[in-house]
């Protein structure tokens, strides 16, 4: 029976194929996620990096209720990465935690981090922070997202807000085939 990581992603396929590729052309070998959920984004771009590559995710299990096993799917993920070779590492806590930034400080530096955690302004614009100059390259997923407060009890989604901010500085692309939602965001900080 397949994991979770391996059927389930969070992502538009199609941007998520463009970004593979991305990730492909510009050898990628070390790579910070924040924010995993079961591990379905982790795994695609852990099985398309060298073997050996190290993979390190950042996750608050349960920060959404409507996610009950997300620990245990990830941590699933994470152990079958590692029987396959990659240099996978699971660090559970808060992404604003000193000693959560601390832990993936020791891992660093990175090819690349990718932040889809918690979507409110100040969560992005602090993984942004933290975690942003330890990669020469940096994704934010959710750049698309538009939200739409009276059709939901969820928290915002501002990922775009801070993207559109601060991508004007850098060179970057962006990854845009669902409308109003998803999208995926690309820097080069080098």
């Amino acid at each position: 029976m397949p994991l979770k990581c391996e059927t389930h992603l969070l992502q538009d396929h199609r941007e998520f194929a463009e970004f593979l590729k991305l990730i492909r052309a510009e050898r990628i070998e070390s790579y910070l996620e924040i924010g995993s959920k079961n591990g379905g984004s982790l795994w695609r771009i852990a099985t398309s990096l060298p073997r050996g590559s190290r993979v390190v995710s950042v996750d608050l299990p349960h920060g959404d209720t409507s996610f009950k096993q997300t620990q245990a799917n990830l941590e699933a993920c994470v152990d079958e990465l590692c029987r396959r070779k990659y240099d996978a590492r699971l660090i559970i806590g808060d992404s604003t935690n000193p000693a959560v930034i601390e832990r993936a400080q020791e891992l660093a530096p990175f090819d690349l981090v990718f932040i889809d955690g918690n979507h409110t302004e100040p969560f992005v614009r602090k993984d942004w922070a933290n975690y942003g100059p330890m990669a020469r390259m940096v994704a934010f997923h959710d750049i698309s997202h538009v939200n739409q407060p009276h059709k939901t009890k969820k928290l915002p989604i501002d990922a775009m807000k801070v993207w559109n901010e601060i991508k004007g500085d850098y060179r970057h692309v962006e990854i845009r085939h669902s409308g109003p939602f998803n999208g995926i965001g690309v820097l080069w900080r080098s």
